[in-house]
C-alpha cells in the first residue's frame, strides 16, 4: 500500500465514515468514556505513523480522534504470538509528541476468532489489550443478496450496508477472501452510477483489503482499477493538498525526517522491552546504534 497514494483518499473522508466502522465495536470493549468518543476531527491514517513504510509493521488503518487513535487490523487467521508482537509494535509509537497522552486501542476484525478482548503482557510493567471484533457470525451471501437486489429495483442502499458488503470478504470460510472480494468489487462496481458521498468509505475499505489480501498481482491490480474508477472523486476532493509546489515542500528532507522517526520509534519499542534483533529489523536501525541507544537511557 503506498502511503501517499492512500492519503490522497484518505483526505476525502470525515467523521461520518469513521463511525461507520467505530459503530461496529460493542463501546463496553473501549473501556473508556463514550464522550472520549465525541469528535470534531477524524484524520486516517496520519502521516506520521505512516513514515516508516513496512507493510508488515502497520496497522491496516488508523483513525486519529480528538480524544483516541484507533488502529485496526482485519484478520483472517488466529491471533498468535506474532501477531500480539506485531501490534506491540503499532502501540510503541503513542509515545511519539504528536499524539500526547492520546490512548491508542488495537481493534482487529476477524473472520475466526469470537468477539472478546485479549490482555497481552509485554513485561512486568507494560501490558495493552486488543479489542477483537467476531464477523464469522454474519452471513456475508444474505449481505451481498440484498445488496444486488436493492441495486435492481433503484433502493437506497445505507451506510452499514455498504460497510457490510465491504467486510463480507472476511464473514466466511466458505472459499477464499479472494474470491470474496472479486465479487464484492464486482458488486461496488454495479454502484457506480449511482454512487453518492456517503459511499466513499466502502470503496477505500474494500481497496484495503485487496491490497493485503490478493496476492496475484494481475487480479489486485484488475481489482484496483475496477475501484479506482468509482473513486476518483475522492483523489480529486484531496487533490488540492498535493499541488507540485506542496510536494516539493513535503519531500525536502524527507530522508533526513525518516531517518529520525525510525530512530524515534526504535527507542519506544527498547522502553518496551522488545529484543534487540526484532527491533532492528523492523526499524532499520544497527544493533549496535540500538545498544547505545540502551545504554543511554540507563
Amino acid at each position: 500500500m503506498a502511503a501517499q497514494h492512500f492519503d490522497k483518499f484518505f483526505k476525502g473522508l470525515g467523521i461520518s465514515d469513521a463511525f461507520s466502522l467505530i459503530n461496529m465495536i460493542p463501546l463496553r470493549m473501549l473501556d473508556i468514556n463514550p464522550k472520549q468518543l465525541s469528535t470534531q476531527m477524524v484524520n486516517f491514517n496520519p502521516t506520521e505513523l505512516m513514515e516508516i513504510d513496512l507493510k508488515a509493521y502497520r496497522a491496516d488503518l488508523i483513525m486519529e480522534l480528538d480524544h483516541v487513535i484507533l488502529m485496526f487490523e482485519f484478520q483472517s487467521t488466529h491471533i498468535y504470538l506474532d501477531d500480539k508482537r506485531r501490534f506491540n509494535i503499532y502501540t510503541a509509537i503513542k509515545d511519539r509528541a504528536r499524539f500526547g497522552d492520546k490512548p491508542i486501542y488495537i481493534i482487529v476484525f476477524s473472520t475466526v476468532e469470537d468477539t472478546k478482548v485479549i490482555d497481552y503482557k509485554v513485561n512486568p510493567v507494560s501490558s495493552f489489550k486488543i479489542l477483537v471484533i467476531s464477523l464469522k457470525d454474519y452471513n456475508a451471501g444474505e449481505i451481498i443478496n440484498n445488496i444486488e437486489i436493492k441495486i435492481k429495483n433503484n433502493q437506497k442502499i445505507n451506510q452499514n450496508e455498504l460497510i457490510n458488503l465491504a467486510l463480507s470478504p472476511l464473514m466466511t470460510l466458505d472459499g477464499t477472501i479472494a474470491q470474496h472480494l472479486e465479487k464484492t468489487v464486482q458488486t461496488l462496481s454495479k454502484l457506480k452510477k449511482s454512487i453518492k458521498e456517503n459511499s466513499k468509505f466502502v470503496f477505500t475499505l474494500t481497496w484495503i483489503l485487496v491490497d493485503k489480501f490478493i496476492e496475484d498481482e494481475e487480479t489486485r491490480q484488475k481489482l484496483s482499477n475496477i475501484l479506482s474508477d468509482n473513486m476518483r472523486l475522492m483523489e480529486e476532493f484531496g487533490q488540492s493538498k498535493y499541488e507540485a509546489g506542496e510536494q516539493k515542500g513535503e519531500q525536502k528532507g524527507e530522508k533526513r525526517g525518516i531517518v529520525k522517526t525510525r530512530q524515534e520509534i526504535a527507542v519506544n519499542l527498547l522502553k518496551e522491552g522488545l529484543p534487540l534483533e526484532l527491533i532492528s529489523q523492523v526499524t532499520d536501525v544497527s544493533v549496535e546504534r540500538l545498544e547505545r541507544f540502551s545504554n543511554n537511557g540507563k
